[in-house]
């Protein structure tokens, strides 16, 4: 789990650097792209996240912040442990 954190965080700093610098084409392109498509759908997980959530506390802008970068892969085991306590 621990590499594949690692592959999601050198993935969005190559959105940002994609989005701040020129790169060469097509990867200029490509990867604001790929990273406008991700984040939408981290977005989306955030709100199935928020409410699964309501009623019970709802969610910590810690929470918040690691779904938007991680999207399931950090949603499903918080989930786990929220479900078993």
């Amino acid at each position: 789990m621990g590499l594949l954190r690692a592959v999601i965080v050198v993935f969005w700093l190559a959105v940002l650097l994609a989005l701040f610098t020129d790169l060469p084409a097509p990867f200029d392109r490509l990867l604001v792209i790929a990273g406008t498509v991700v984040m939408v759908l981290h977005v989306l997980e955030l709100f199935g996240f928020f409410m699964w959530r309501r009623g019970k506390g709802g969610v910590s802008s810690a929470d918040a912040l690691m779904v938007l970068i991680f999207g399931v892969i950090y949603l499903k085991p918080r989930m786990r442990q929220l479900r078993h306590g």
